[in-house]
């Protein structure tokens, strides 16, 4: 919920801003989270200002989904954790044997500010 917070403090900033928290289930990690779930997790932990939205996306890569929503959103900014950030970097070097971060990936391929929190 940091991550959100962070994210929350940046939108506030902003003239006419929509938050838009989007979880990606990992088909491979058999995750399967829905958006009334998302929605209910974000509301009891934190107050949910009314320009935010939930949305829930089903992918195998993570970098990808983010840059598809950032692209069809039309996104000025994508805030990650760093906890996501670290998680990524381990399980590309496990499964695929490849040393990619997240955060260097995300900022040469994303149309928008990338904010770490």
């Amino acid at each position: 919920m940091e991550t959100i917070s962070h994210a929350i403090d940046v939108a506030d900033e902003l003239d006419d801003s929509h938050l838009y928290i989007l979880h990606v289930n990992v088909l491979h990690k058999g995750e399967d989270i829905d958006r009334t779930e998302l929605r209910r997790t974000v509301e009891e932990r934190i107050e949910t200002p009314p320009y935010a939205s939930c949305h829930v996306r089903d992918a195998y890569l993570l970098e990808k989904a983010i840059l598809k929503e950032a692209a069809e959103q039309d996104a000025d900014y994508v805030v990650i954790g760093q906890s996501m950030r670290a998680r990524w970097r381990q399980l590309l070097t496990d499964h695929l044997g490849v040393g990619v971060d997240l955060e260097v990936f995300l900022e040469q391929q994303l149309n928008a500010e990338l904010v770490v929190s």
